[in-house]
């Protein structure tokens, strides 16, 4: 019947605005409501299908309720900068329980602030999830981000103290995890990363060093200053090495396949050394004494009771009986050990020498106590190209022959009898005489150089053996012959002789970029002699090469081994070979050698920017300048309160003034975010409707970025809702028209019976 459907519709019509009026005053009640959106009611028709065409059957309305969830509230500033807000279209993962043990929901309330356990959580009781954050350990399957420069990754620590890794797509407890801020706490946290840049300039010399020095902190939070020293190769290849810093006992640098590029150890002394203490190096035991024998090298005179004056002496026993002695030098209270291409492995025992530093170096972790002991790495062997000759006995008449040159160890065999009369003057009798580059030369010993080709009887007994060059007789100081074996080739026409040098009782052979090749034969003196090349071993007579084709990437390398650096023609580095730092300290700190399941800490990356990029190092024009340093680490300091970047990166501010990231508040995406169903406390959680939710880092995907010391505001618009008021109160009575109108036809209808 017409006038009750007429009924029927007006009661749906009250129905329908009731609902409508509902939404406006939710909306006016919670419009100071953080990250509230606002709700809406559409309608549609309820129709009643035609029979006749000759009456009109009612139907009425029905109302749609929703919510605005998509839409932007306004961000406004507040004092508390873990009160966070959204400019974007992603959501804050939260959970009812800080354990992440009950519901998972999603919200823009950001108004986050500490409980009484120390977990973010905001004023709906919902805690914020994040993925926890740890340096990067290497690990390749973890998820990693970069942090300027500095490699983190998502993980953490379970309560058994093993490392957790997070997959970040995943919403559940096991990669989502509450801020805690209460378990901060004061940290001392050790290096390792390390990210730097620099330009090594195109102009520099071969030879020249530029030096980027940067602090390290070891696990009980000392700092110390690391010098990495790039060495010119040539015209387009970097060399390294690196300093040991005060407190350590070696450092040695790793390439990407793991072997040792570089090592270096020192001896540091606070005191002279007491009497009768003892170090060994390798095989040898030097004994401190302030009555030495005289007799016995390897005894270290220190009855000047000065230390400068005792290294002095110590220096000099070591050069005497350990090989390769030029590794060894002096600085300041130390004495240095830089590992040449030729050297081999030496381990150091300073437990006997309390005097040195490194006595306490090496803990021993079953007794927690140091055992004085270090080694100074050698070069691995695919890395170096380089011969060398140990002088272990020597006599008068003894030689050996360079690309046809012989040099003998004898003070007559070329000196003139008589006095000479030359061309630029008269030199005395007893005059050394040298061929080089074509010609006779006389050297008078005030050093002035006289050509005396032409004086035929005075070198008649010298052309018969030419080419032919003297190196002095013998000393009975291995180190003092060598020395002057090194003089002798400087002073002949040899090709390159900065190739050659004097390092202790070893003279050492490296081949440059552009040096011809070198033949060395006829070695009449007892000596070990030796040639490395990219792995192997060959003898000393076999020609040394000046190029050297590595075996690890079969590219040719101009110079003594494979280059630290390698830069394109356009500046950017086309090869970064050096990847890891290993230090060994002497303070009783962690050792950084990645042995992690033996108690030590994990090795420091060197991050020196992208192959084929100017992101790290270059080599342009210009003068030498370090761009940036970064590394991770800090000694200790109190934690004083954390700061979220608008990437979500929630990072701990300390007392120190050193800074760490701890998590990441990741943010969640959704196909149809409006599809969520709404829960009490201003969250809501995924449906079909909606679709699962993605996780992003904020400012990326589109989800937006998070605003730290901010809030977005309530959706709701206070005027257009007492408008929409107005409009659904005129309608709830206007429907409620109808229904007195159709009552009243009602009672005319029954009056008629």
């Amino acid at each position: 019947m017409s006038i009750l459907g007429a009924l029927q519709a007006g009661v749906s019509g009250l129905s329908s605005q009731s609902s409508a009026m509902g939404a406006v005053a939710d909306n006016i009640a919670n419009m100071n409501t953080v990250g509230y959106k606002d709700n809406n009611v559409s309608f549609s028709t309820l129709v009643t299908k035609q029979i006749s065409s000759n009456k009109y059957s009612s139907g009425g309305v029905q109302p749609h309720a929703s919510q605005n969830i998509s839409s932007q509230g306004l961000l406004s500033s507040v004092a508390s900068n873990t009160s966070l807000a959204i400019s974007g279209a992603g959501f804050f993962v939260v959970n009812s329980s800080n354990l992440g043990d009950e519901t998972w929901a999603y919200t823009r309330a950001g108004d986050f602030k500490a409980d009484e356990t120390g977990y973010m959580v905001n004023s709906g009781g919902y805690y914020a999830q994040a993925w926890s954050l740890l340096p990067w350990d290497g690990t390749t399957t973890a998820a990693t981000v970069d942090i300027n420069g500095i490699m983190y990754m998502k993980a953490y620590k379970n309560d058994a103290g093993q490392t957790v890794y997070i997959n970040d797509n995943i919403v559940d407890k096991t990669n989502l995890r509450g801020i805690d801020l209460s378990k901060i706490g004061g940290t001392a946290t050790p290096t390792t990363q390390i990210a730097f840049g620099a330009n090594l300039p195109s102009s520099t010399r071969i030879g020249d060093t530029h030096s980027v020095s940067t602090l390290v902190y070891d696990s009980l939070g000392n700092p110390a200053n690391v010098s990495l020293n790039y060495q010119k190769a040539s015209a387009n290849s970097w060399d390294l090495n690196t300093s040991v810093p005060s407190g350590a006992a070696a450092v040695n640098l790793y390439n990407k396949d793991q072997q040792v590029y570089a090592s270096a150890a020192h001896m540091e002394f606070s005191d002279v050394p007491s009497e009768g203490s003892t170090i060994k190096i390798g095989t040898t035991t030097f004994t401190f004494t302030s009555s030495p024998s005289g007799t016995d090298t390897t005894e270290v005179d220190i009855s000047s009771n000065e230390l400068s004056t005792v290294l002095k002496n110590f220096l000099a026993a070591v050069q005497a009986n350990i090989r390769d002695g030029g590794r060894f030098s002096i600085d300041k209270g130390a004495i240095e050990v830089n590992q040449s291409l030729t050297g081999e492995e030496l381990q150091f025992d300073c437990s006997k020498c309390l005097a040195c530093v490194q006595s306490s170096a090496d803990i021993n972790q079953s007794t927690g106590l140091p055992t004085g002991t270090f080694t100074l790495k050698a070069i691995d062997n695919n890395l170096r190209n380089a011969a060398y000759i140990d002088v272990t006995s020597l006599a008068s008449g003894n030689s050996l022959t360079i690309n046809g040159t012989a040099f003998v160890f004898t003070d007559q065999a070329n000196r003139t009898s008589s006095a000479l009369t030359t061309a630029s003057g008269t030199i005395a009798a007893g005059t050394e005489i040298f061929y080089l580059n074509g010609q006779y030369i006389a050297e008078d010993d005030s050093g002035s150089w006289y050509d005396i080709s032409d004086l035929s009887s005075a070198i008649a007994d010298v052309s018969a053996k030419k080419p032919f060059a003297s190196v002095g007789e013998p000393t009975g100081d291995f180190t003092q012959d060598v020395k002057n074996l090194a003089v002798a080739i400087a002073k002949s026409d040899i090709a390159e002789p900065e190739r050659f040098v004097a390092s202790g009782s070893t003279l050492e052979i490296i081949p440059s970029s552009t040096g011809e090749d070198i033949n060395i034969s006829d070695i009449t003196f007892g000596n070990t002699s030796n040639y490395i090349q990219g792995g192997s071993s060959l003898s000393i007579t076999t020609p040394i090469t000046s190029k050297f084709t590595s075996i690890n990437d079969g590219i040719e390398h101009l110079g003594s081994s494979v280059p630290a650096v390698m830069f394109n023609s356009d500046g950017t580095p086309k090869t970064i070979n050096i990847n890891d730092m290993e230090i060994y300290w002497a303070n009783g700190a962690q050792d950084m050698t990645g042995n992690v399941a033996d108690g030590d800490g994990v090795k420091i990356t060197l991050n020196m920017g992208n192959e084929n990029t100017s992101s790290g190092l270059t080599s342009l024009s210009g003068n030498f300048n370090t761009s940036y340093i970064n590394q991770d680490g800090a000694t200790f300091g109190n934690y004083t309160g954390v700061t979220v970047s608008d990437d979500g990166i929630v990072t701990a501010v300390f007392s120190n003034g050193e800074t760490q990231p701890i998590a990441i508040i990741p943010l969640a995406m959704f196909t149809n975010a409006d599809g969520m169903e709404a829960l009490n406390n201003n969250v809501w959680i995924a449906t079909t409707a909606s679709g699962t939710p993605l996780l992003t880092q904020a400012t990326s995907g589109g989800s937006g970025e998070i605003a730290s010391s901010a809030l977005e505001s309530s959706t709701v618009d206070l005027a257009n809702e007492f408008s929409n008021m107005i409009i659904v109160q005129r309608a709830y009575s206007a429907a409620g028209k109808i229904i007195t109108t159709a009552d009243e036809m009602l009672q005319e209808l029954t009056s008629l019976i």
